[in-house]
């Protein structure tokens, strides 16, 4: 591994909430020289010169082309993801990048993610959000928000590692069919349904949750416009994942036609800024059946703790170890 060459002093850079400043400070050696901040934007145009960075922002846009991150040759992120860190022309000085995927151990422990997930399910299926904000305008019509019940109907689970699997057990104790498509995964549930297709997976569920990574490549979106066009009449949609996964002027058209009855999206195009994104313009227009909320199904305190000391712990071995 190439690293910190020629210069091997450590000096970290850690992004994230005050409240694990002293433990990162505590969870590193004694030689290394840390800087801690709770956003990005405290951090730039400073003085300080880094070249390790430990992300836990809940993905502050990192630009390692960025003059203040001349010298940055690794990133540690406290995330699955990666797609908020910007490497630098062909990475030709090879920055090394690690994530949570890194970590398999600390994945195991992290349940926020689906337990939200499937929150959004039942917020979609009971019409939680629009009755809570017409009683919270003084109505009281129950009458307007009849909810759908679960026990078998179908979940299709597109994606079935650590999230997936959750959200399958969890369905499963309310009674509900589970059905998933994952061709990468080796140790398939022979318990489960498995579809050959997402297009099979689709046109037989009643609701279908998103659990794949986003890799940045350029290529369309895995759920596209026909995709959509071919969900069960009557389905909801559930996206945790990435924004970028999913067509959205696809889903506004199901919606649109009435084939998909409501949506929950957890990840937009162009988050943090949605201002000009295609299907939240198209619920406030509309008052569509759309549920949003601002990437927070992996965030809690504890998952937040977990994560961060998770990942500093492989990234100081891998340190050391060279």
């Amino acid at each position: 591994m190439v690293l910190l060459n020629p210069d091997p002093e450590i000096r970290l850079l850690f992004i994230g909430s005050k409240v694990f400043f002293e433990e990162v400070r505590k969870n590193v050696p004694d030689s290394w020289k840390v800087s801690c901040v709770d956003s990005l934007g405290e951090f730039m145009g400073s003085p300080l010169e880094v070249n390790v960075i430990l992300d836990a922002s809940i993905r502050d846009a990192i630009d390692l082309n960025l003059l203040e991150f001349s010298k940055v040759q690794i990133v540690a992120c406290a995330s699955t993801g990666i797609n908020h860190i910007k490497l630098r022309a062909g990475n030709l000085d090879n920055t090394k990048i690690y994530s949570l995927r890194d970590t398999p151990e600390t994945l195991k422990r992290l349940t926020s993610a689906a337990e939200f997930s499937f929150g959004l399910l039942l917020a979609l299926a009971k019409r939680l959000i629009p009755a809570t904000r017409t009683v919270q305008s003084g109505i009281w019509n129950r009458a307007e928000f009849p909810g759908v019940i679960l026990k078998e109907k179908k979940l299709g689970l597109i994606g079935f590692g650590r999230i997936g699997g959750a959200m399958a057990m969890y369905a499963k104790s309310f009674g509900m069919e589970v059905g998933f498509y994952d061709p990468y995964i080796l140790d398939k549930p022979v318990e489960i349904l498995e579809y050959d297709s997402i297009e099979k997976l689709v046109t037989n569920s009643d609701f279908i949750s998103l659990h794949v990574p986003y890799i940045e490549t350029g290529e369309i979106p895995l759920i596209t416009k026909h995709i959509f066009s071919m969900f069960k009449n009557g389905s909801y949609f559930i996206n945790t994942s990435r924004g970028e996964l999913i067509d959205e002027a696809g889903l506004i058209a199901g919606i649109d036609s009435g084939k998909i009855c409501g949506a929950a999206l957890d990840v937009l195009v162009g988050e943090p800024d949605i201002s000009s994104n295609l299907i939240y313009k198209y619920a406030q227009k509309t008052g569509a059946n759309v549920v949003f909320t601002p990437h927070i199904a992996g965030y809690s305190i504890e998952n937040v703790k977990i994560a961060t000391m998770g990942i500093l712990s492989h990234l100081v071995s891998q340190i050391i170890k060279q």
